[in-house]
């Protein structure tokens, strides 16, 4: 998920919202404590908040009971969730994307229909849910009353990207809750949890693949990649000998033959667009992408230098030597810059879809889980569809604009994370957009957002982001604390929203399959 700084500037909030305003609370100093011993906001009460280990048992005890016959039904699913109501489609053993009657939907390997209804960030171990308990200096961070004792919860604690220390209150408070066994029966009431509310995918990010549920995995990037700006130069000769290595180095091919896995998505929220281009343009023969820039140049314009040297105010002595001059990307016509990203594209995501289907033949690719309006552009987005089965997109909003721009290519679409927070009890939304009024309002907010996108036509699922809240004292190397969960950090279901999305599910298949005549 992006940091707060930019989301707020891709859909005009101001900054001072994003510093704590939504939030309804003070913007904090470094030295101001804030949560408690359960990692809960000390500054305001609420129904049940926890205030005991003996409360977390009883609410187990309690949840345990009310989900012992919440079982799957397969009287109405396949194993995988596709619907059996909607008849077979051809079982090929994998899950697939068919078009049908007008509209696309996945099939799942034992030949339904099925639309994806995903939670990101399955796992109690997702890195984002801990929070920083030292500062850079290695000084303690004086925002805790108290900190989880080491000795009883070692597994709380974890360094993560860049050497963070963090302390993860989830995983101490699940510890409280369930026991020193709590990964068992944390898996056991999460899958029930899942099925109650009508969910069947475990999607971005990190999953417990001891839950078995449909999932999506992230297909690595190399580390040695040339890079241009924020992208990935796609014209490096050796970008497709650099995937290989990657996804041997990762063991790609043991994901070959799992039924469960939907597919592959590469890079996340990293696209090009003039900015990009403009880099690519200043650079010398050095970089890949720029002899790329001249190559097309010389083909576009039937190989006419003095007309190339006329519009782009340069005096190359030929297209060999205009490799190495620094171009003003205010010179370059916009149709050429638009052009020269959508062969990028092209380039790329063949590249990409080539490198998997060396490793895995089986398993659809979906795209680099793209913000359409950042750090991408529409001739990004659409310029490889050739080589996507699916585009997939971040979109955080309660507008459906991003969907009806790209209708028109008739490729299935995937929205694989937004949310809607109630900035309480500490923490944030990403943007006014996003903002909810109440807990009940989320989930209403939730309603009308999916099923405006599954009655469109090429609109084939759903990730929310994400399982669990954000840390109240900030995600470790982000200022973002959002109230993105389906459950706060004490393992409580915000239970008037997830019935509202359980009714919600229940009848999105029907929603798609209707589209705009219900």
């Amino acid at each position: 998920m992006p940091s707060i700084s930019r989301r707020n500037l891709i859909l005009g909030v101001p900054a001072l919202a994003a510093a704590g305003v939504l939030a309804g609370r003070h913007p904090a100093q470094a030295d101001t404590r804030l949560v408690d011993r359960y990692g809960q906001y000390l500054y305001q009460d609420w129904g049940g908040k926890i205030t005991s280990d003996e409360q977390l048992r009883r609410e187990y005890a309690e949840e345990a009971a009310r989900l012992s016959g919440v079982e799957w039904d397969d009287a109405t699913y396949d194993r995988y969730g596709g619907l059996k109501s909607l008849g077979r489609h051809g079982a090929t053993g994998y899950f697939r994307l068919e078009k049908v009657d007008g509209r696309w939907w996945f099939v799942t390997p034992d030949g339904h229909l099925f639309f994806l209804k995903g939670v990101d960030a399955f796992s109690y171990d997702e890195w984002g849910y801990g929070t920083l308990y030292r500062n850079a200096d290695g000084s303690p961070r004086d925002v805790f009353e108290e900190l989880p004792d080491p000795a009883r919860f070692p597994d709380a604690y974890a360094v993560v990207q860049q050497g963070l220390q963090t302390v993860n209150f989830i995983k101490a408070n699940l510890r409280r809750k369930y026991g020193d066994d709590y990964q068992a029966k944390w898996r056991d009431i999460s899958r029930r949890r899942m099925i109650d509310w009508g969910f069947n995918t475990q999607s971005k990010w990190q999953r417990d693949p001891a839950v078995a549920m449909p999932y999506i995995e992230r297909a690595p990037t190399p580390v040695d990649v040339i890079k241009v700006q924020w992208g990935i130069d796609p014209f490096d000769p050796d970008f497709s000998a650099k995937l290989d290595r990657a996804f041997t180095d990762f063991g790609l091919r043991k994901y070959r033959d799992d039924p469960w896995l939907i597919g592959y998505f590469f890079e996340n929220e990293r696209g090009w667009n003039d900015q990009v281009v403009a880099d690519v343009v200043r650079q010398n023969s050095g970089l890949p992408a720029k002899k790329a820039f001249v190559a097309y140049l010389e083909e576009t314009y039937d190989r006419d230098l003095t007309r190339v040297n006329e519009i782009l105010g340069t005096s190359a002595a030929s297209f060999d030597a205009l490799r190495d001059e620094a171009i003003d990307i205010r010179r370059v016509p916009g149709g050429d810059v638009r052009a020269f990203i959508t062969l990028a594209s092209k380039t790329y995501f063949r590249k990409v879809r080539t490198a998997i289907r060396r490793h895995d033949p089986h398993h659809l690719f979906i795209g680099s889980s793209l913000v359409p309006t950042w750090r991408t552009s529409l001739e990004w987005n659409v310029g490889g569809i050739d080589h996507l089965d699916a585009i997939s997109y971040d979109w955080y909003s309660d507008s459906i604009s991003y969907l009806e721009q790209y209708e028109v290519y008739d490729k299935p679409i995937l929205n694989l994370e937004f949310c809607f927070c109630h900035p309480e009890r500490g923490l944030k939304a990403p943007n006014a957009a996003t903002t909810a009024n109440s807990i009940a309002n989320r989930g209403e907010k939730f309603q009308a957002f999916v099923e405006a996108q599954a009655k469109s036509p090429v609109f084939v699922g759903y990730s929310w982001f994400a399982t669990y809240d954000q840390a109240v004292t900030m995600k470790p190397g982000a200022t973002e604390a959002f109230n993105t969960g389906l459950i706060n950090q004490q393992d409580q279901p915000y239970q008037e929203m997830v019935d509202l999305m359980r009714r919600t599910n229940r009848d999105l298949e029907a929603v798609h399959l209707q589209g705009g005549q219900g």
